[in-house]
């Protein structure tokens, strides 16, 4: 599957007065630091339109393998000072690990639309699929993969949530995936894209 087959998927809520350093600390920092680790393949962040606080950040990888590593948690459990600095800033965090149930397209775009739902629930996964569209993942949630006891998590304020499934559909532009919020997913939350970075970009 081109991207990879898994995906490590975080909506986060961070202060106004906290988001340039949180932003300069996930791109000159984090992401690198994530994407560098075995079978990470790209670090993407997006800020959210319909609720200005909110970030989603997305990694993709080969496999959930990559998110229960040795080099992974050896990172979780021993954070920068930076991290030290900007993971207790971080609030209503959901975060996991999920498998890619179905996949349409490739890449990313520059701007996201998603929905995080039950399982049960119906996703308009074929209606995403349009020419406007760059791709659309549903995603499972993994409850049990990547989430082991380790520092990091001891940072964040409050406990990580985890989804049960969610669509995410990249389009190549805002207008696109606010129009496709209205048709298909008006519950959804509409992001821009404004930082990634893939294993290539790393030197």
């Amino acid at each position: 599957m081109i991207g990879g087959q898994a995906v490590l998927a975080i909506w986060v809520d961070i202060d106004p007065a906290d988001q340039a350093q949180f932003e300069h600390w996930h791109s000159r920092e984090h992401a690198q630091e994530r994407v560098a680790c075995p079978g990470w393949l790209r670090g993407s962040r997006f800020k959210g339109l319909t609720q200005p606080n909110r970030y989603l950040l997305l990694y993709d990888a080969e496999t959930t393998a990559a998110f229960e590593s040795a080099t992974y948690y050896e990172r979780l459990g021993n954070p920068t000072p930076m991290s030290r600095a900007i993971l207790p800033k971080f609030r209503d965090t959901w975060r996991t690990v999920c498998t890619v149930e179905q996949r349409w397209g490739d890449g990313i775009g520059a701007a996201a639309l998603t929905l995080r739902m039950a399982t049960a629930n119906t996703a308009p996964f074929d209606k995403l699929a349009s020419p406007e569209t760059a791709r659309v993942d549903l995603l499972n949630g993994q409850a049990k993969v990547g989430q082991a006891h380790t520092t990091e998590k001891d940072l964040r304020s409050t406990p990580d949530r985890q989804i049960e499934r969610a669509l995410v559909a990249f389009f190549w532009s805002v207008e696109a995936a606010q129009a496709a919020r209205a048709r298909h997913a008006p519950e959804g939350e509409v992001f821009t894209l404004r930082h990634t970075v893939s294993k290539g970009d790393l030197g």
